[in-house]
C-alpha cells in the first residue's frame, strides 16, 4: 500500500517549493499555501500576529475587495479557507481541476499583495479580542494552551496562538508589514497540490509566484526547559478540566511512532485503558483523552479530562495509576496490535480527501524535507515492541516532568505533589 507514490517535488529559482500528487481518479484540486511562520516565531511582544495575518489576508488585495475574493471561489463552486499553527500558516483552496486557475490567482493575490487597510485592521482586532473572549469563556479548550504555557515555562511553543488582548490591540499595519518581510518569502514557502492536476497547473503557479523575491529569518532553535509543578486557574465553571502529561516527542525523533503507540493504548480511542477505566467501569467523566502533540524540536504528551469537583482527586490519582501501571509492567501483545491496527487505519481513512493529501504533503515538506509514504511509516508502527513502550515510559514518566494543569471552580487543588 504505498500511498501518496506519485509525489513531485521541484523547487522554482526562487527558492520556493512545489509538491504535487496527481489522483487522476477525482475531478476536485486541493491547492495549499504553507507559510513556515505561526506563533513559535513571534516574540512575546508579537503574540498572535501571525494569527492576526492570517485574518487580514483575506481582506483585500488591490485587486480585489474582501467579497471579491470569496464571490470568486463561491461562483465555481469552490471552497477557501486558511489556519494558524504553532509553526507554520496555511492559505488554501478546493477546486474542480477546471478551476485551477482561479485558485491559482486568487491564493497568490491573497499571500503576496494583501492590503493590509488600516480601518480594515482595527476592525479585525476587534473580531480577534472577541474571539479571545470566546475562548476565555470555553475551558475545555483553553486548559489545553494553559498546560503548554506551564510546562513549557516561557518557551514560544508554549505560548497560544490567537494572542493575548494587550498584544493585539496593540499592533500597527508596521508590524504586519515587518513580520510578512521577516518570513513571508519564497524560500520559507511550500506550495503543495493533490488531486486531478491539470498539465498547465505548474507554469501557471510559476509565472504566479516566480518573480516573488526575498530571503526568511531562519528560525532559531530555543532549548526547552521542560519542568512538572500544579496550577489552577479558578474559574466558575460547572465541570473541572484538567491537563495532565509530561514532555514528548519532536515531530522528526524516530521514537516518534513508538510514542504514538503508547499514547493509543493509554487514551487514543475507546477501548484504551484511560477511556475504559475512568469512563466506562467507574463513570467519573464524560470526555477523558490522552494526547502526544509533536513539534519540531520538541514535543507534549498528556491527557486531557472533564469532570465533577469531588471526582477530581479520584481521577487524578487514575490517571498517575495509568501512567506507573505501562512504566512498570508495559502492555498485553492484544493491546499493542490493536493499537498498532488502529494507528494505521485511521492514517489511510484520513487521507481520502485531496485535501488531507494536500496537507500531507506539505507538512512531510516541512518537517521531513520529502514526502513521507504510508508504507514507511506502517513498517515504523509495525517494528514497536512492549519493550519500546516500556522504555519510553520509564524515560518520560517521570515525576519531575508531571505538570497538571486545572481549570475550575476551586479553593485549592486536591493534590500537592505527583507521582507516577
Amino acid at each position: 500500500m504505498n500511498v501518496i507514490p506519485s509525489a513531485k517535488k521541484t523547487e522554482l529559482n526562487n527558492g520556493l517549493t512545489l509538491v504535487t500528487e496527481d489522483i487522476s481518479s477525482v475531478k476536485a484540486v486541493a491547492m495549499g499555501v504553507m507559510i513556515g511562520a505561526g506563533s513559535a516565531n513571534e516574540t512575546k511582544r508579537q503574540g498572535g500576529l501571525s494569527h492576526l495575518i492570517e485574518h487580514m489576508t483575506f481582506k483585500g488585495t488591490p485587486k480585489r475587495s474582501a467579497y471579491e475574493i470569496a464571490k470568486e471561489l463561491d461562483a465555481v463552486g469552490g471552497k477557501m479557507n486558511a489556519y494558524t499553527t504553532k509553526e507554520y500558516t496555511v492559505y488554501y483552496a478546493i477546486v474542480l481541476d477546471k478551476h485551477i486557475d482561479t485558485a491559482v490567482d486568487v491564493l497568490s493575490d491573497i499571500v503576496l499583495n494583501p492590503s493590509l487597510d488600516p480601518p480594515a485592521l482595527e476592525m479585525e482586532k476587534g473580531v480577534i479580542l472577541e474571539e479571545i473572549k470566546m475562548y476565555q469563556d470555553t475551558p475545555d479548550e483553553l486548559v489545553h494552551d494553559l498546560f503548554a504555557q506551564q510546562i513549557l515555562r516561557e518557551h514560544p511553543i508554549g505560548r497560544p496562538t490567537i494572542g493575548n488582548a494587550d498584544s493585539v490591540k496593540g499592533f500597527t499595519r508596521d508590524d504586519l508589514l515587518d513580520y510578512r518581510k521577516d518570513w513571508y518569502t519564497p524560500d520559507n514557502t511550500i506550495i503543495s497540490l493533490a488531486g486531478d492536476i491539470p498539465k498547465k497547473s505548474r507554469q501557471m503557479i510559476e509565472q504566479a509566484f516566480g518573480r516573488w523575491q526575498g530571503k526568511s529569518r531562519k528560525p532559531g532553535s530555543i532549548k526547552a526547559s521542560i519542568k512538572g509543578g500544579l496550577f489552577l486557574k479558578k474559574k466558575k465553571t460547572e465541570q473541572v478540566h484538567l491537563c495532565l502529561g509530561v514532555r514528548g516527542v519532536a515531530q522528526t525523533d524516530e521514537e516518534r511512532y513508538p510514542y504514538a503507540v503508547l499514547d493509543n493504548i493509554l487514551g487514543g480511542n475507546m477501548s484504551s485503558r484511560l477511556f475504559q477505566e475512568v469512563r466506562e467501569k467507574r463513570g467519573l467523566v464524560y470526555s477523558i483523552f490522552s494526547t502526544s502533540t509533536p513539534f519540531r524540536d520538541l514535543g507534549l504528551s498528556y491527557v486531557y479530562a472533564g469532570t465533577s469537583k469531588k471526582n477530581l482527586e479520584q481521577v487524578i490519582e487514575l490517571i498517575l495509576a495509568q501512567f506507573g501501571q505501562i512504566k512498570n509492567h508495559g502492555v498485553s501483545p492484544e493491546e499493542l496490535n490493536r493499537a498498532k491496527e488502529n494507528m494505521k487505519g485511521t492514517l489511510v481513512l484520513g487521507l481520502e480527501s485531496t485535501a488531507a493529501r494536500m496537507n500531507w504533503l506539505a507538512k512531510s515538506e516541512f518537517y521531513y524535507g520529502r514526502t513521507m509514504t504510508i508504507d514507511e511509516i506502517f513498517t515504523k508502527v509495525d517494528k514497536v515492541t512492549n519493550d519500546h513502550v516500556i522504555e519510553l515510559a520509564e524515560r518520560f514518566f517521570r515525576d519531575e516532568y508531571l505538570n497538571l494543569t486545572v481549570i475550575g471552580d476551586l479553593a485549592d487543588l486536591p493534590v500537592k505533589e505527583l507521582h507516577c
